[in-house]
């Protein structure tokens, strides 16, 4: 261990699932830890009365530091039980949480390692993530983020899927959730569906912390960590989440927000300043984005917006030629998918079943959910003209 860097406990957050513990601790057994020492390794488990989960735990072999069983004799729920393990942090310097459905890379504690040194004491940065998004879960579409030649980006909501506080960056969440805020203004400009999250979700607190106190979790370019998809509180199963998987040795170039071109809002929208360092015609408008179209006008806190809503009066247009969708902004191509204009002129409704933005989810979903998305459109386009008719009429 070289002294000036943290090495992080690994905690294991487990429940009633022990195929799927032994299945990340095998994982975790394998993955490299030459150069550093005195590794301790905490499994938590969650109390539900699985004696083959306990016994998991206690059979595992950690040969690289410390090994500790706890075992709660209460039923927590999953968020109580993530805040306690995140507590661990203040005794240990740092964490790194991982949930017992995750699988990790063999260079997941490297990277871990690196990016606490870089990012420790940067007072913008709420946590780390060990997983890397391809998906807009507001959106359930696709999500790629502008490559700007770092090795991160960073995102207004919380990693879930392996995820590394410092005590410091811990402490603050905790200060700040323990005061048992009121969040009525956060609620404002939240997804809605984030609103909507069961109160057992401890990502749906912190991804509230982070807007409120205008923080971000840094997410690398290749994951370190995958969801394996199998069925859990707050998840009921499928590989909507999986994601590749780094296997080997990567030197990280790291960027922190005043240099990346790859910051997003808690709606995976970028934000607008990335977009004007990229398009010198949008920097005197005050604008925010909204390509997946997830926004309601309560959402917005600028007087204009870049949309793939329908404007009634558009300042301009883009095109959907290029994926990233920014892409077509950034190049100012021209076309009627995306539209820039003053926030009143857009209807106020979360979706619209247009023919570009059909266009824009079948790129994104595939074709099997386009169909579906395609058959709601023709219906919903019918409805419409059976209560013209109706009104018509009347």
């Amino acid at each position: 261990m070289t002294s000036d860097r943290l090495l992080p406990a690994i905690v294991v957050v487990a429940f009633k699932r022990p195929l799927a513990l032994q299945r990340l601790l095998k994982t975790i057994a394998r993955a490299n830890y030459d150069t550093y020492e005195e590794i301790p390794l905490i499994i938590s488990i969650d109390q539900g009365n699985c004696r083959e989960t306990a016994r998991v735990a206690r059979d595992f072999v950690w040969k690289h530091g410390t090994k500790k069983v706890i075992e709660h004799q209460e039923n927590l729920g999953l968020r109580r039980h993530i805040i306690s393990c995140g507590d661990l942090a203040e005794e240990y310097g740092a964490v790194i949480i991982l949930e017992d459905d995750l699988l990790v890379s063999p260079e997941f504690y490297c990277y871990t390692v690196e990016a606490i040194a870089f990012y420790h004491d940067r007072s913008e940065i709420g946590g780390i993530s060990l997983y890397s998004y391809d998906f807009n879960e507001y959106a359930e579409t696709k999500f790629i983020p502008l490559e700007d030649g770092y090795d991160n980006y960073f995102i207004q909501t919380a990693s879930s899927w392996g995820q590394a506080w410092t005590w410091k960056q811990w402490s603050n969440f905790k200060q700040w959730y323990d005061a048992v805020p009121n969040t009525a203004a956060v609620d404002k400009i939240a997804p809605h569906k984030l609103t909507e999250w069961s109160e057992n979700s401890w990502k749906k607190y912190f991804i509230k912390y982070l807007i409120s106190q205008n923080k971000y979790f840094i997410y690398p370019r290749i994951s370190l960590s995958t969801n394996s998809g199998d069925s859990g509180t707050n998840h009921g199963g499928g590989g909507n989440f999986q994601v590749s998987l780094l296997l080997g040795y990567k030197r990280y170039n790291f960027s922190n927000l005043q240099q990346s071109l790859s910051i997003y809002d808690s709606h995976y929208e970028i934000k607008a300043s990335c977009l004007k360092k990229l398009n010198p015609k949008l920097i005197d408008i005050d604008f925010e984005c909204d390509f997946y179209g997830t926004k309601t006008i309560k959402n917005v806190q600028s007087d204009h917006l870049l949309s793939i809503k329908e404007c009634s009066h558009p300042l301009s247009q883009y095109a959907l030629s290029l994926i990233p969708q920014e892409l077509n902004i950034i190049f100012s191509l021209p076309g009627n998918c995306f539209s820039l204009g003053k926030i009143q002129d857009f209807q106020n409704i979360k979706f619209s079943h247009t023919v570009t933005q059909l266009k824009y989810l079948h790129k994104n979903l595939g074709w099997a959910r386009y169909k579906n998305i395609l058959k709601q459109a023709f219906i919903d386009l019918i409805t419409r003209k059976i209560n013209k008719l109706t009104t018509k009429k009347i």
